[in-house]
């Protein structure tokens, strides 16, 4: 049998969505390569990258012949073609749970996330905007409680470790850095512990050092 060529990863070392894909690529123990993007010179605008994805983004993969970016269709690219160590179940009404999580533990976060996180990286301290970023937490929070209920007794929060977990693990890991009152919280108590479950896995250590606010 032929070996696998590895996987080419277009990357940026701080980016949640490259760290995405990475999750999936060591869960599932695929063989890769990094090809690293230097976002603030603008290279993922270069007319090079550019015809590999015209959105001028990071991560892209190559796999043999085929291109793919936007880093949860990645994901679901590398479920569906490699069944080794599956990250989805086999009930159609479970994988569809999954995706409504992803999506909302994406985009319902994303407006209060981007305040806050424009308001911490953006400013020195005394010039943030108190009352900005304790509306932006008390959101993030108010939103983590579905998530709360969701995981339940659970390990992870579909019960098993999925693509759900690989999904929302880069961006949840920086507001806990944050360190603005979302992690740790009394009212988390099983997402505060999914939390560090989620940092002893091989596959998110391989980035931890990297992530940044």
């Amino acid at each position: 049998m032929t070996e696998q060529a590895p996987i080419r990863l277009y990357d940026s070392a701080t980016s949640p969505n490259c760290h995405r894909v990475k999750v999936v690529l060591e869960e599932k123990q695929l063989p890769y390569r990094l090809i690293s993007i230097d976002l603030k010179a603008g290279e993922q605008k270069k007319p090079d990258f550019l015809r590999l994805n015209p959105y001028g983004k990071v991560p892209v993969i190559i796999d043999g012949q085929t291109v793919i970016y936007e880093s949860c269709i990645i994901n679901e690219y590398l479920e569906e073609k490699y069944h080794d160590r599956r990250l989805m179940p086999d009930d159609f009404a479970k994988r569809a749970r999954i995706r409504i999580l992803i999506d909302y533990g994406l985009n319902h976060f994303a407006p209060p996330y981007q305040r806050l996180r424009e308001e911490l990286r953006g400013k020195p301290e005394k010039e943030r905007d108190r009352q900005i970023i304790n509306d932006a937490v008390k959101n993030i929070v108010n939103l983590f409680q579905t998530l709360e209920r969701e995981i339940g007794d659970n390990s992870y929060l579909a019960g098993d470790f999925s693509l759900l977990d690989a999904a929302l693990i880069p961006r949840y890991l920086r507001m806990e850095k944050w360190a603005v009152g979302i992690f740790p919280n009394s009212s988390l108590p099983r997402m505060g512990v999914w939390l560090q479950r989620m940092k002893q896995r091989p596959s998110v250590q391989t980035f931890l050092e990297s992530v940044s606010i």
